[in-house]
């Protein structure tokens, strides 16, 4: 293979990994939305417990 084949062939290779990685790019981020339903169920739970209502368990299971 002399030196314009091996630029031909880098270019193209050049090319097509460039694509590749385009239209990989592309396709995850079309691909990866999250949607209302989603977004409703991985909202944080809080971490605030009533007291009054466990000491009312806590009683109920002791009787």
């Amino acid at each position: 293979m002399n030196r314009k084949e091996i630029y031909i062939l880098a270019i193209i290779t050049f090319m097509t990994v460039f694509a590749w990685i385009t239209f990989g790019v592309i396709h995850a981020k079309n691909t990866s939305k999250i949607g209302g339903e989603e977004i409703k169920n991985i909202t944080p739970l809080t971490p605030n417990f009533d007291s009054d209502i466990i000491n009312q368990l806590n009683n109920r299971r002791d009787i």
